[in-house]
């Protein structure tokens, strides 16, 4: 099996589709970032002008990588290729952020897809990478009950409106949830999963991707496109 970024072959099973020169060349998401949600700011040890205003509403938020062409073709092959196998690096690398910032969440859950999309995909790609994180899952506490339609384009209010009550918690949450998914842009998705699991009674939720489209700001690039929920691109 050829390597889905450069071509070469990738001998190693543990990493397929994946060469290790190419999963070598990932980049960690490193500070200065917002303390709260991870955004990229100026000053070290800060809070983002969304945090200040109390626009976040996770409590802590992180990204294991920069979103750069090499990743961006991963996740693509990840999410639209069949390439289930693409979670296991895909995986260290959050399970390495997860183990390097300060998470306490005690049970994972990832950012649902609608079931049509499910069952046209196949799989849902958050739920893979949830898999590999060494926690208690739940993977039937969130639904996707609206099949909402594509963010592409739309400003950070048309956004926050379209993902309005577009899911819902299927019972009362106590403590800590970490939410997961594979890349963040305005989010808006996990705004709202966040907003739901602390009705249901979440006293604290943390959220991790993969990746953010860049470390200073917050792009369109995947959070909700052309199936485009919450990571795609």
């Amino acid at each position: 099996m050829d390597c889905v970024v450069c071509g070469e072959a990738a001998r190693d099973w543990r990493r397929w589709p994946l060469c290790a020169r190419c999963e070598g060349g990932f980049t960690a998401l490193e500070a200065p970032f917002c303390l709260r949600c991870g955004l990229g700011v100026a000053v070290p040890e800060t809070l983002c002008g969304a945090c200040l205003t109390e626009r976040t509403q996770f409590d802590l938020g992180r990204s294991a990588l920069v979103f750069d062409p090499r990743l961006r073709q991963v996740i693509h092959h990840f999410k639209y290729n069949d390439r289930v196998s693409l979670a296991r690096p895909l995986g260290r690398a959050l399970l390495a952020c997860l183990r390097r910032e300060h998470f306490t969440a005690e049970c994972v859950v990832a950012v649902p897809l609608h079931r049509s999309r499910e069952m046209g995909r196949g799989y849902n790609q958050a739920a893979l990478l949830a898999a590999r994180l060494c926690l208690r899952s739940e993977p039937d506490m969130i639904r996707r009950r609206k099949n909402t339609e594509s963010q592409t384009g739309l400003s950070r209010a048309q956004r926050l409106g379209n993902v309005r009550g577009a899911f819902e918690c299927r019972r009362r949450v106590k403590g800590t949830v970490l939410v997961v998914d594979d890349v963040a842009t305005t989010g808006a998705t996990l705004n709202e999963v966040t907003r739901v699991l602390k009705r249901a009674g979440a006293s604290r939720v943390e959220v991790i991707t993969v990746a953010r489209a860049g470390q200073q700001q917050w792009s369109v690039t995947s959070d909700e496109s052309e199936e485009r929920e919450e990571g795609d691109f």
